[in-house]
C-alpha cells in the first residue's frame, strides 16, 4: 500500500482501466446490428412516404411517435427492464456534441424543406436514405465515441 508502483505495474493497471472502460460502453451500447436495423427502417419509412402519398398522412405521426417512445425506454427503468438492459446513466452533454448534433439536424431538415421547395422527384426517398445510412454507417461510431469520452 505503502509503496510505489512500478513502471510496468502502472502500465498494466491503465491498461486495465482502459480495458474495462471498453468492456463497459460495449455493454451499455447497442449492437451493430440494431443500428443497422434502424437504418434499413427509415429507409423503408422514406420509401413508403415517397410511394405511398397517404402514408405520413395516416401512419407517419404513429410511427415516429412510437419510434420516439422507443428510443426513451434505455432512459428509464422500467423501459430497461422490459428491454433486460442495464438504465443507461443520465449524462450531461458536451456542448459541441450538442452543437453538431443540432446542425446536422437542422441540415437534415433544411437540406429536405430546400429539396421539396424545388419539387425535387422522390425527396422522401432520398431522405429516408440519407438519414438510414447515416444510422447504419455512423451510429455505432458515434455511440462508441459517446460512451468512451472521458468525464
Amino acid at each position: 500500500m505503502g509503496t510505489t508502483p512500478t513502471p510496468e505495474e502502472a502500465r498494466r493497471a491503465l491498461q486495465d482501466v482502459d480495458r474495462r472502460r471498453d468492456q463497459t460502453a460495449a455493454a451499455a451500447g447497442w449492437p451493430w446490428w440494431a443500428w443497422l436495423v434502424t437504418g434499413v427502417a427509415a429507409v423503408a419509412y422514406g420509401f413508403a412516404a415517397d410511394q405511398y402519398s397517404d402514408f405520413v398522412r395516416t401512419y407517419g405521426t404513429t410511427i415516429v411517435i412510437l419510434l420516439l417512445l422507443a428510443a426513451m425506454l434505455p432512459n428509464n427503468r422500467w423501459g430497461s427492464a422490459l428491454l433486460k438492459r442495464p438504465v443507461r446513466p443520465r449524462t450531461t452533454p458536451d456542448t459541441s456534441v450538442l452543437l453538431w448534433s443540432v446542425l446536422v439536424v437542422v441540415l437534415l431538415i433544411g437540406g429536405t424543406a430546400v429539396a421539396g421547395a424545388l419539387d425535387v422527384p422522390h425527396v422522401w426517398v432520398w431522405s429516408g436514405l440519407i438519414v438510414g445510412v447515416l444510422l447504419a454507417a455512423a451510429g455505432p461510431w458515434w455511440q462508441r465515441r459517446v460512451l468512451t469520452r472521458p468525464a
